[in-house]
């Protein structure tokens, strides 16, 4: 089985983010890591191709980010550098990634639900939707079938389905626990040729992303205040601060 997982480079989740002075954009400490949930698809594949065979190709922009899926475990990784990725729209880079994948050959493409800088959860789905197969989000759980999938997502509860391949699932928090990548492997990794392509070559035209209207930090918390007493009237006045300063009763 040829399994194309797709791959980005976030920002470290305890990197510090501040709002640039006239609100126009952000400043972000450069550390980058692999998105957290695409490593739960890296992971996956690693899992599928140990029980069926095949081969598992990272797909994505992040020189990091590729190198920490071939330092997990990935055969190989494929490399989208373009300027018009900077900041692109999320159906250029659908586009592309989508592009890349149909080169390189899959029965399967992987993906975490989505990235922990946007939240959007909108490439996978898209890619899968460019490709024409189907899509299953947030799933906790596969296995192969006579060469079709089963598989398990988080919906309001759980749900299982039987999905023909190609496909393109996207994974959530809870199917596998990634593996931490031994020494030779990082060492390998470091010293891996990752090709790189651009839009022309796949022959991908970059939309103009929508433009933000600005950014706004997170409003100051109030002064934690204690209220004295004893339990009933500390109770009665927690009641009085809640309905006539806070008004949420």
């Amino acid at each position: 089985m040829n399994i194309a997982v797709l791959v980005k480079e976030v920002p470290d989740l305890e990197a510090r983010v501040q709002v640039t002075g006239d609100g126009s954009g952000l400043e972000v400490e450069p550390k980058r890591v692999l998105n957290f949930f695409d490593e739960i698809a890296v992971e996956a594949a690693l899992q599928l191709k140990h029980a069926s065979g095949g081969r598992v190709v990272a797909v994505g922009t992040g020189l990091e980010a590729l190198r920490r899926a071939l330092a997990m475990g990935a055969d190989a990784a494929v490399r989208l550098e373009d300027p018009g990725l900077e900041g692109a729209d999320p159906l250029t880079v659908a586009r592309a990634l989508a592009a890349a994948v149909a080169k390189e050959g899959f029965d399967l493409v992987l993906a975490g639900k989505q990235g922990t800088d946007t939240e959007a959860g909108l490439v996978g789905p898209m890619v899968a939707e460019v490709l024409g197969v189907p899509c299953v989000t947030g799933v906790v759980g596969c296995e192969v079938e006579d060469g079709s999938l089963v598989v398990t997502r988080e919906a309001d509860g759980r749900e299982t389905l039987r999905v023909p391949l190609p496909a393109l699932l996207t994974a959530e928090k809870g199917w596998y626990e990634p593996r931490v990548p031994q020494v030779m492997g990082l060492m390998k990794a470091m010293r891996a040729q990752i090709p790189a392509v651009s839009l022309a070559d796949l022959g991908v035209e970059a939309v103009e992303p929508l433009p933000s209207q600005g950014f706004q930090g997170p409003r100051s918390r109030p002064e934690v205040r204690m209220i004295q007493g004893e339990p009933e009237e500390a109770a009665a006045e927690l009641v009085r601060l809640l309905r006539d300063e806070a008004r949420v009763i």
